[in-house]
């Protein structure tokens, strides 16, 4: 599996985010037990790093969401290439077992949230927005980045082999 790490800048950027969002789903259920995604890297559907180095033109990290199946954040990424745009994803907060959503995705589902101990979850009604997204850094431009084949497939273990630097054009 062929993979996206995005330069260290970038990934101090989406630690800084991870730290906001998982303080305050803290603050709004005492109970939750979030943690930070990691390794902070994207899968793609390439071949080789070659390939991966040649093809890639853009690649956009778009604010989390709530991934309902895997009980998590995700950023959604889209990758163009010269073939088209490939859709990823970035794993961004996971031990989220309840709901993790904006108040206005509540609003419309407040039964979803409702585990019959609590009423809201993360998706407070008091404030305008449970968890507050910094919309400055979302759509995130990756214009340098480390392409390399992920060799171990272990939980927990996290190795890259023929990793190369690219840096994408303005």
């Amino acid at each position: 599996m062929i993979v996206i790490v995005p330069h260290p800048d970038i990934e101090l950027k989406l630690i800084k985010m991870q730290k906001e969002i998982i303080r305050q789903i803290i603050e709004a259920d005492k109970e939750a037990v979030p943690y930070s995604a990691m390794p902070l890297w994207i899968e793609t559907r390439f071949d080789s790093v070659e390939e991966a180095k040649t093809k890639i033109k853009k690649v956009m990290i778009l604010q989390p969401q709530y991934n309902e199946e895997e009980k998590k954040l995700v950023c959604p990424v889209e990758i163009e290439t010269i073939d088209g745009i490939i859709n990823s994803k970035l794993d961004f907060i996971c031990g989220l077992l309840r709901c993790a959503r904006n108040d206005k995705m509540a609003r419309n589902d407040k039964m979803a949230c409702n585990d019959g101990t609590k009423t809201l979850c993360h998706c407070e009604e008091r404030s305008d927005e449970a968890i507050h997204l910094d919309n400055e850094i979302f759509p995130l431009a990756v214009k340098i980045f480390r392409l390399g084949e992920c060799t171990s497939y272990k939980p927990g273990v996290y190795e890259l082999s023929s990793t190369i630097w690219k840096k994408l054009s303005s």
